[in-house]
């Protein structure tokens, strides 16, 4: 896995808002079942990534970038209920093709 980055005042105010620490990330970063959307927020780009997370058997939300060959993560949260249905039908059609 490549390196990750973060702000630390960043990664302070997410665990303080959301419950989940930048060092827990790898669990979505590393998923073999992660669905990655590209995102543009301002001018730069992003990855929305969602996965399924045994940790806390929820479907978490990670948003990232890369910045010097290194993941650079912005947010990480409990998913909203359209990005958990939308995980769910990425997921549905990954096993219909199999």
């Amino acid at each position: 896995m490549p390196t990750t980055t973060w702000d630390p005042a960043k990664r302070a105010s997410n665990l303080a808002k959301h419950g989940l620490d930048f060092l827990d990330a790898a669990e979505v970063l590393e998923s073999r079942y992660r669905f990655d959307v590209p995102v543009v927020r301002g001018s730069e780009s992003r990855t929305l990534s969602l996965a399924y997370a045994n940790s806390v058997l929820r479907v978490l939300t990670l948003v990232h970038t890369t910045r010097s060959g290194r993941v650079r993560i912005i947010s990480f949260r409990q998913a909203s209920k359209a990005e958990r249905e939308a995980y769910l039908e990425w997921l549905e059609n990954i096993f219909d093709k199999s």
